[in-house]
């Protein structure tokens, strides 16, 4: 009986040790996470794009991304070190960092800069047929305005602010991208207002519900809001680019990057972006878009202090001095 239960012990010792090695507190795996924004816009694929790359490039590390509200949310995910890495906005960054506009008194200061991406157009559609002609049409009308807290609404804010407006002279309704396509196609919201990589599967979606037009922003509303953060540039989205829209359409973007935090291992961050551009072609291959993230343009439009591992890497390549 004695020796059975000597047996025993040392069996369930072996166990235990075996156990306790494969738990998460000693498994060599790292795991990370990447905020990106709503499934219907450009960065959910981007994340799983640049997830693909780090779990199959970077050794002992996996990576998964996930949709989440976008700028705002995803800051404070990384902040509160719940996400790796996230897409933001460069306007919600800079605030972030500095502790103002929406963070004031709320200051994320080990934000950092990763790598920046690619313009992202700011889109206000309306129906083909709506009486809305320009922007100060909208008074009076309801709005999808971005999911609360997001760089969608900051933006919103910021384009009434501009116009003389507020959400006073509006019907406000705070949706994600895909909530307020699908409300627009409902025919409950009379206005989207978004702000969404260009070619857009969602808009593509849209256009074979309803007959759209994107209203132009005039070069003063442009000037005024860089006046606020100068971080916006003129763009247009080509006649054609989505069914129906047969003339080109006078907007501006401003270009998305990705932060981690101060924290954050530097050789990780180094490796990461190496991985990312010695791989581009398997991010190019899933949207065209992709293609105009460059190593010329990976540090344009960051709001904030880069990465020590980021700042060491684009030195090694020629982009920084």
């Amino acid at each position: 009986m004695k020796k059975y239960l000597k047996i025993l012990g040392v069996v369930g010792l072996v166990l235990c040790v075996a156990l306790s090695f494969s738990s998460p507190a000693f498994s060599k795996t790292m795991r990370l996470r990447i905020a990106t924004a709503g499934i219907g816009g450009t960065w959910y694929p981007l994340g799983g794009g640049i997830a693909k790359i780090i779990t199959k490039y970077i050794p002992d590390a996996e990576a998964t991304a996930y949709p989440s509200g976008a700028s705002v949310e995803n800051i404070r995910s990384v902040s509160k070190k719940r996400a790796d890495f996230a897409l933001v906005m460069p306007d919600a960054a800079f605030y972030a960092y500095h502790g103002s506009g929406m963070f004031k008194g709320k200051k994320k200061g080990d934000i950092r800069g990763v790598c920046s991406t690619y313009p992202i157009d700011i889109e206000v559609i309306v129906a083909a047929d709506s009486p809305i002609k320009k922007f100060e049409d909208i008074k009076g009308h309801s709005i999808a305005c971005g999911a609360p807290g997001s760089g969608i609404e900051l933006m919103t804010r910021r384009l009434l602010k501009v116009h003389n407006m507020s959400y006073d002279d509006v019907k406000e309704n705070f949706l994600s991208v895909s909530e307020s396509m699908q409300a627009f196609k409902d025919k409950t919201v009379d206005v989207i207002i978004t702000s969404i990589g260009t070619p857009s599967s969602a808009i593509m979606d849209l256009v074979t519900k309803r007959k759209i037009r994107i209203l132009d922003i005039s070069d003063e509303a442009l000037k005024k809001i860089n006046g606020i953060l100068p971080v916006y540039f003129r763009h247009i989205i080509p006649a054609g680019t989505y069914k129906g829209i047969g003339k080109d359409c006078k907007t501006f973007a401003w270009m998305g990057f990705f932060i981690t935090y101060a924290s954050m291992d530097n050789k990780l961050v180094y490796n990461i972006l190496n991985a990312v551009f010695s791989h581009k072609k398997e991010l190019n291959a899933i949207h065209a878009k992709f293609k105009m993230i460059t190593l010329k343009t990976a540090t344009n439009g960051i709001s904030i202090p880069l990465h020590p591992g980021a700042k060491k890497f684009y030195k090694d390549k020629g982009i920084l001095k």
